[in-house]
């Protein structure tokens, strides 16, 4: 197996997107709580949904991205912005329930703003044992790569650490035992992923960063058996909660020692960008030396402005001096939803002509 995205690419600083992009203006079809196969079934809906993804994954590659994704037109348009990235898996597991309610906060400091505006909050329940249900992953890469010219990032979602932080436990006795079903639900999406022709896996997971310390090693053996035999280049993603988290937060002090040394993936990815690409972030893989490659987010989605090719640069210089240009690829640091789609494209050139910079200063 590559053990470095550039070996998969073929040249160094190869450039992804963490996943969700922009819609087109013009598609205003919903998944809801459809099974995917049953939604692609409605003319209508299947017709939109095709072409959509086909514009997103042009507009990444008109960018200049070397692995696109399929822009996660499976989110529907949920208040919250973000919604979607928990009631897409919550709503199609065995075992959960979505309870929503309308929302008793009102605006002020301290209270996370997009929950605050929004009129209705959602309650995720385990009330029965956790196993499959109709997720259908591979049904949207296969969809994506199909319209693709090139490999197409297969992009789950919410990853199982990250879903177990959400969820409200009323059915497990053993906690433990709730961790290891939900892993066990991914790890068979991702071999099935494996078999239909994926080869780079990305998983968004900042279940540490909704856990306390002492909670870490479940967080990481979650993880692990998640990827427990998937043969397939593997990402962890792992940001600063989106927008939800104030600009300059940076969780990886406290567990990057564990990713760097236990977690068993290829490459891991962390939000630089927002928070100046500092050096005590890059220093720690110094630190702590592995073998890992590393997605350094380079496109800021807190800030309504077009990050400028030298920005980005001059990060990635910064990184070059605890890391080898070869373990580096280059992406947002999160997803771009909730940006304008002309933005978004605009952040996603300046990433690749700054890609394009590097590959010349190194001579290849």
């Amino acid at each position: 197996m590559p053990r470095t995205l550039s070996e998969i690419v073929g040249h160094p600083f190869p450039t992804t997107i963490a996943g969700s992009f922009p819609r087109p203006s013009w598609y205003q079809t919903d998944l809801r709580d459809r099974d995917f196969r049953e939604a692609m079934r409605d003319a209508t809906f299947g017709d939109n949904y095709r072409d959509a993804v086909r514009v997103v994954v042009g507009d990444q590659i008109d960018a200049g991205v070397d692995i696109p994704t399929d822009g996660y037109l499976w989110y529907d348009r949920h208040q919250g912005v973000n919604t979607s990235f928990l009631l897409y898996p919550a709503n199609r597991f065995e075992g959960l329930t979505v309870e929503s309610e309308m929302n008793p906060l009102v605006p002020a400091w301290g209270v996370d703003l997009l929950a605050a505006f929004a009129d209705t909050i959602n309650k995720v329940a385990v009330t029965g044992q956790i196993s499959r249900g109709p997720l259908r992953t591979v049904d949207l890469w296969q969809v994506a790569q199909k319209v693709s010219p090139r490999m197409v990032k297969y992009s789950g979602g919410m990853g199982p650490a990250n879903l177990a932080g959400w969820v409200t436990n009323e059915h497990y006795a053993d906690r433990k035992a709730m961790y290891r079903d939900l892993a066990d639900v991914y790890n068979a999406e991702y071999k099935d992923a494996v078999a239909a022709g994926v080869e780079v896996i990305h998983v968004d997971d900042v279940g540490f960063t909704l856990h306390q310390p002492e909670d870490y090693p479940l967080v990481l053996d979650t993880l692990n058996r998640a990827f427990e035999g998937v043969d397939a280049f593997r990402i962890f993603h792992s940001c600063h909660l989106a927008s939800g988290a104030p600009i300059g937060s940076t969780p990886y002090a406290a567990f990057h020692e564990m990713v760097a040394k236990e977690l068993d993936v290829e490459a891991v990815e962390y939000a630089f960008a927002e928070t100046g690409f500092l050096d005590d972030d890059f220093r720690r893989w110094a630190d702590f030396p592995s073998d890992k490659g590393l997605g350094i987010g380079v496109v800021d989605i807190k800030r309504l402005v077009v990050d400028s090719p030298e920005e980005i640069v001059a990060g990635i210089r910064r990184a070059l001096e605890y890391i080898d240009a070869d373990r580096i690829h280059l992406t947002t640091d999160c997803g771009l939803l909730t940006f304008p789609r002309a933005m978004a494209k605009g952040k996603l050139k300046s990433m690749g002509i700054a890609a394009e910079i590097l590959r010349a200063e190194i001579g290849r």
